[in-house]
């Protein structure tokens, strides 16, 4: 096509483009003066109230506390109550992984069927128990079976009493397995919470640091433990009567280190409450189940009693009887 035939070549040249809003109509007088009275009086239909910020607060909370209704007449819910948004509990785990390499397992829950899973309350499921690697990865073959002996003992997985006599000789390491026994109980169980709440140590005075010490060696300040070894009588009584009303395992201190002598003079505080388990290291001194040490711990309210000896039987049964007497009461009949 030639430039000239182009149709923007061909059109006139005074035609220039001219809006067709600039020749339209003007609206008649009639039509502006309704349209300005419209304006003034807000649109011509009734206007809104005029409220407050507290008013207008006050209303909008109204609508929202208002309770939710369902649009249908007689509608009752099918299955359940609860509403949108209801926070679901996190499924029950155990405080440690028990499939890990060297991981010492103590209890495994029984085994459920898919089938039966979905009946069981997900809410009450038991769970492993295991050793704080932190322990277990440090402990000799021997000792992981003295920790797993005495856990069943104390836990009633072995009949009907929850005492025993750890009699490994002296060298052994009874004391880790102790610590790492208590550290368990006061840590986890089953149904995911503590075993028990509190645990007394009572050993002759010449260990009670000791013991403070070897809980600072392989546990450092994940508990925390009062060793009573001298002070007044009135701070004395002090400290044994908070660490009797102290009900967590968690917070405060739940493990109390005592000597033999300290115990028989403080026994009426001692034994006033429930303690969640009791650990005699130099058991033996307890063959004599007369003397006035043996009855004051008796009269411990706790049945999970761990008696520690590397020598329980000395001279002859009797002593080993009121060993047995003591841990298990009524295990062994009468000594007769």
């Amino acid at each position: 096509m030639r430039k000239s035939l182009a149709p923007s070549q061909c059109s006139p040249a005074n035609g220039a483009f001219k809006s067709p809003f600039l020749n339209a109509p003007k609206r008649p007088r009639e039509c502006r003066e309704r349209n300005s009275k419209l304006k003034d009086t807000g649109g011509g239909g009734p206007s809104p109230p005029k409220l407050s910020a507290s008013e207008y607060e006050m209303m909008i909370t109204k609508i929202l506390t208002r309770p939710f209704k369902i649009p249908i007449e007689n509608y009752i819910p099918e299955h359940t109550t609860r509403c949108l948004g209801m926070k679901r509990p996190p499924a029950r785990r155990s405080l440690h992984d028990p499939y890990a390499c060297n991981a010492l397992v103590l209890f495994t829950p029984q085994e459920l069927s898919e089938h039966d899973k979905l009946k069981a309350d997900q809410g009450k499921a038991q769970v492993h128990v295991v050793v704080d690697p932190l322990l277990g990865n440090i402990l000799r073959p021997h000792q992981r079976e003295g920790v797993r002996f005495m856990y069943e003992c104390v836990t009633g997985k072995r009949g009907d009493f929850q005492g025993c006599i750890m009699a490994d000789e002296m060298g052994l390491g009874k004391t880790l397995q102790c610590i790492t026994l208590l550290w368990t109980l006061l840590r986890q169980s089953p149904d995911c919470k503590p075993e028990i709440n509190k645990a007394v140590i009572v050993c002759p005075s010449s260990l009670v640091k000791n013991w403070y010490k070897e809980f600072g060696k392989w546990l450092g300040c994940r508990v925390n433990c009062l060793s009573i070894d001298g002070g007044s009588k009135e701070q004395t009584t002090k400290q044994l009567e908070q660490f009797m009303a102290n009900q967590s395992a968690r917070q405060g201190t739940p493990v109390l280190i005592i000597s033999y002598e300290t115990f028989r003079l403080y026994a009426g505080i001692l034994n006033n409450s429930e303690v969640g388990a009791v650990l005699c290291d130099e058991g033996h001194r307890l063959k004599n189940c007369e003397n006035l040490t043996y009855q004051a711990l008796m009269g411990l309210k706790t049945k999970r009693r761990v008696l520690l000896s590397g020598t329980p039987i000395q001279n002859d049964l009797t002593e080993y009887y009121s060993l047995l007497h003591f841990v298990n009461p009524g295990m062994l009949g009468s000594s007769n």
